[in-house]
């Protein structure tokens, strides 16, 4: 067999290039509960990027081919880890972050369940934290009422305040209210959806200490939306109420003070904390940037190309010190009025005073995406910025200058995430996340061993050890480093049973496999199969396997010269193999007496 016949067939055995939604998906033979899309990286630039994981929730209004959860991917659009095993049937997930949560790095994502636009959600609804092995350590959601309405957490918005021991969340409440909308032609609702968001102590409690709600402060008719148009509610039934507002962010400034997004008023609040600077009573609006009740007097900008500052339908509005002001995520478009912009944004606001502010930074798509919902804008420790197009499967990273030096999709519209990260994480999760499945053609060949470590980030080498019998003597007979793909490969003279052992790039021993028994194809069957495995999406728990017999000889690790570039993944089904298999090369097995 030629070098790219081994490439081909290690391609086929590895991944899966199904199509649903026109969304490609890695499958792993050492993991076959997993199905994740695959991430085509289309720019990356490690000179100039910043370090981290890529975390994001792909999901998609209608059904799938793959499995819903926080993902995270390095920067070669490799899966590093993929949550789904932490959902609950029914519900989604939003929110990907690492947090500082009691002075360590914690991975918090939300649970949620109910009308995607938002809206009335399951009491199951939180936010979970978990530590660096992936232990759950805290489950926050909201605990208050709204006019003896209670709250329930909503898929917006979790954000920790105040050194993690308070956290923002989202929650919508619909209630009745008669309400003449003049710009809609005198339509007129009886029931509000309002958006409300609460800060909540995060020491297992869930004790709310502040509480603002839209309707307490805004006029409904500053909405830029009419009922009855596309994911805002009629407003004519209590299960369909009008969705003036929608609320889609909170931050928290050093001050006490907050910032929230409507995005249906097109507008930012800087509302009065309990202790506000300004002197305004707790939850008072300070100033309105944007909208129909704008009280700026100068939104001017300085980035070429952009005559004004001005946004519409935004999301992820962050309080920021180095810019001055704010950063957010520009929609620029709902898919029901004309679109501001050309293209969907980032953008840094300074805020020279509360009736002054002035656009410094703007962060465009390389392709100059229009994205319709969703989105969120990160600045980066190294004062890049990671901006990820919600509603359009894409996420890209740019320098302070504009330079993109990240740019990747996970497939085509309809498939989306609310939000995209970037973050460092450190993570050692529990050995029952190690998967290894070792197959061979026939019982006189080699074996091919898949090791991978859902979620591991410390791995830096693989030793497979191989024995005749699941409880007797095991032999080292392949050392294999880790080359940043989900499973790492290798290969050795066929044996019955095999486990494998991760280490460290100190040497350190992290974690062992389960043994597992070589799997090898029933004789008619094995016809379809090549050296390298079965065809994709073999169930190889239900087809015919033979059972061999204990080999005559066995190897030891002195007599085998392993490969050490042996490519398991292909950002995309197009891609063409940029390593080749080498061979393995054998001397005699010497015969153990």
């Amino acid at each position: 067999m030629t070098a790219f016949n081994y490439v081909a067939v290690l391609l086929l055995a590895t991944l899966a290039f199904t199509k649903a939604q026109n969304v490609s998906t890695y499958e792993y033979l050492s993991r076959p509960d997993i199905i994740a899309p695959i991430l085509n990286v289309h720019i990356n630039d490690p000179a100039q990027a910043a370090p981290g994981y890529v975390f994001f929730t792909p999901n998609s209004p209608s059904q799938t081919n793959f499995k819903y959860g926080p993902y995270a991917y390095n920067s070669e659009g490799q899966l590093v880890w993929s949550g789904h095993e932490k959902l609950d049937e029914g519900y989604g997930a939003f929110n990907p972050q690492v947090v500082d949560f009691e002075g360590q790095p914690h991975f918090a994502y939300t649970l949620f369940a109910g009308a995607r636009g938002g809206g009335s959600s399951h009491s199951g609804s939180s936010t979970k934290i978990y530590d660096s092995n992936y232990n759950q350590v805290r489950e926050v959601r909201p605990s208050g009422t709204w006019r003896n309405l209670s709250l329930t957490q909503d898929l917006h918005e979790f954000n920790l305040a105040d050194n993690g021991k308070t956290a923002l969340m989202t929650s919508y409440i619909t209630f009745r209210e008669d309400v003449d909308y003049d710009h809609c032609g005198g339509n007129t609702t009886l029931y509000t959806k309002t958006g409300l968001f609460s800060e909540v102590t995060t020491d297992g409690t869930n004790t709310e200490v502040f509480q603002w709600c839209a309707s307490d402060y805004i006029n409904p008719r500053d909405t830029y939306v009419c009922p009855g148009e596309h994911l805002v509610g009629t407003g004519r039934t209590a299960n369909d109420g009008f969705d003036f507002f929608h609320i889609n962010s909170i931050d928290k400034d050093a001050d006490g003070d907050y910032v929230v997004s409507g995005r249906h008023t097109s507008t930012i609040y800087k509302i009065a904390g309990l202790h506000s600077p300004s002197g305004k009573p707790p939850g008072e609006i300070i100033w309105r940037m944007g909208g129909k009740s704008n009280t700026f007097t100068s939104l001017t900008s300085q980035v070429m190309g952009t005559p004004q500052l001005n946004f519409s339908f935004q999301h992820h509005a962050r309080w920021n010190t180095e810019v001055g002001g704010i950063t957010l995520w520009d929609n620029a478009n709902n898919n029901i009025e004309f679109p501001s912009a050309n293209a969907s944004s980032g953008m840094s606001i300074r805020i020279d005073d509360d009736s002054s502010a002035t656009l410094v930074g703007q962060y465009i798509s390389p392709h100059r995406e229009l994205d319709s919902s969703q989105g969120s804008h990160q600045v980066l420790p190294n004062g890049n910025h990671f901006l990820g197009l919600g509603s359009e499967p894409s996420m890209y990273e740019q320098t302070e200058g504009g330079t993109p030096v990240f740019y990747a999709k996970f497939g085509d519209f309809p498939i989306q995430s609310y939000r995209s990260y970037k973050f460092e994480w450190t993570s050692n999760p529990p050995e029952s996340e190690i998967g290894l499945f070792s197959y061979s053609r026939d019982c006189y060949g080699n074996v091919v061993h898949y090791a991978s470590w859902n979620g591991a980030t410390k791995v830096a080498s693989w030793d497979f050890y191989t024995g005749s019998s699941e409880f007797g003597e095991f032999i080292k007979t392949a050392s294999q480093p880790y080359n940043g793909s989900f499973e790492t490969v290798a290969s050795t003279p066929f044996d019955l049973y095999a486990y494998a052992v991760a280490y460290d790039n100190e040497g350190h021993r992290l974690g062992q496999s389960p043994t597992v028994q070589t799997w090898t194809p029933d004789p008619t069957f094995g016809e379809v199969c090549t050296d390298m495995a079965c065809p994709p999406r073999t169930d190889y728990t239900g087809s015919p396997r033979t059972e061999c017999p204990i080999p005559v000889t066995m190897p030891t690790y002195d007599d085998l010269e392993f490969a050490t570039n042996l490519p398991v993944a292909a950002r995309d089904a197009g891609d063409e193999p940029s390593l080749l298999y080498k061979p393995i090369a054998r001397r005699p097995r010497k015969t153990i007496a």
